[in-house]
């Protein structure tokens, strides 16, 4: 199995195109105040953007950031829609500071920084969010079979509550299932998390 480090993301990323935007979108906008007030979404690690496309569908301002590029020719799709998407072709660790947000949504993408990266970044997306503001973001757990990686940040209950002080959180759901990546068989062990920032 490829590292994530040796992963052709770009290709990964064009084959991914087509899928649907994940239900977590939707539970974001709602934990955020709806749809009715749009704002500003921050998506770490948007490969081919189909969160990030339906979230300028439902109005809201995107800063989109990936290391790959794949997002960048679909971006003639902001005609067609109320909000926009603005991609950031960029590797995130580097970013020292985002712009303010209501919500920061990241899915499979923050442990792929490694651990002095996720480090870095976490407390810089911490402070884009105001106090109410949304975080809705996926972290690889112990029991995934890269959890023993060194280009991995793989966490355990305790970490993950560490990163969330100062958050209340409105609900987290376990992925602990064998399954695939690519060609090659996988265990997938990922906590997502949905929080409201409280001070």
């Amino acid at each position: 199995m490829d590292t994530a480090q040796t992963v052709d993301w770009g290709a990964l990323n064009a084959s991914a195109a087509g899928r649907p935007a994940r239900r977590l979108v939707d539970r974001a906008i709602t934990a955020a105040g709806g749809a009715r007030r749009p704002g500003t979404v921050l998506d770490i690690g948007a490969g081919a953007g189909a969160d990030s496309l339906q979230f300028a569908r439902r109005g809201w301002t995107v800063h989109a950031y990936d290391a790959d590029d794949t997002l960048a020719a679909r971006l003639v799709e902001n005609q067609r829609m109320s909000g926009t998407v603005r991609f950031h072709h960029t590797d995130v660790t580097s970013v020292l500071e985002f712009p303010p947000a209501r919500i920061v949504y990241s899915t499979y993408t923050l442990s792929l920084l490694g651990e002095e990266g996720l480090t870095r970044t976490w407390p810089r997306l911490v402070s884009a969010l105001p106090r109410g503001g949304v975080m809705a973001v996926d972290v690889i757990g112990r029991n995934d079979s890269w959890a023993e990686r060194d280009d991995i940040a793989a966490l355990d209950a305790p970490q993950i509550d560490a990163m969330f002080r100062g958050f209340q959180v409105l609900d987290r759901s376990i992925r602990d299932e064998d399954g695939r990546f690519q060609a090659d068989k996988k265990h997938w062990h990922v906590i997502t998390t949905l929080a409201r920032k409280t001070a």
